[in-house]
């Protein structure tokens, strides 16, 4: 699997992620807001019915108690997705990070060797020059130092651009 083909894979599923959070959060809300209706109809018509203050009492304590596992119940399903999603994100965050640590060893590596090209042109065009019997072979060996910087620049772009 190439480098291009893993990242699209992780994204895929970082969208798969966020999708199954989004769906999860309607879901839950939903399914909160149905359980609170049913909650407070029963409980509309429990206190119609109380005969007696304390059946009043027990009819709010049991509408709360309702109420409350309605809410469990809508932040287990939420939470079920966030941890998918959180995963999903971390996952995420790791590639990136180890895709930067590449580019920059890469890029590390590339400057060093333009460097070494450089310095190697430098003491061969030296040596050239001390050599040139005329100048027109200091010329040349001018010419050939400065070929070999633009060639090690542009190596040096070419692997700065990957």
């Amino acid at each position: 699997m190439e480098k291009g083909e893993v990242s699209a894979q992780k994204t895929t599923t970082f969208e798969e992620a966020r999708k199954l959070l989004d769906d999860a959060w309607a879901r839950s809300a939903k399914a909160y807001k149905e359980a609170k209706e049913q909650a407070d109809t029963v409980y509309e018509a429990a206190k119609k019915l109380a005969v007696d203050k304390d059946a009043r009492k027990r009819a709010d304590e049991a509408h709360d108690q309702a109420v409350t596992e309605a809410k469990k119940v809508r932040d287990a399903i939420t939470n079920v997705a966030q941890s998918v999603f959180t995963e999903s994100w971390k996952q995420r965050d790791v590639a990136v990070k180890d895709a930067l640590s590449a580019s920059k060893a890469s890029g590390d590596l590339a400057q060093k060797t333009y460097k070494e090209a450089v310095a190697q042109a430098d003491a061969v065009h030296k040596a050239a020059r001390n050599q040139a019997v005329d100048k027109q072979a200091e010329k040349k060996a001018d010419e050939a130092h400065k070929e070999a910087g633009r060639q090690a620049r542009k190596n040096l772009d070419e692997a700065t651009k990957k």
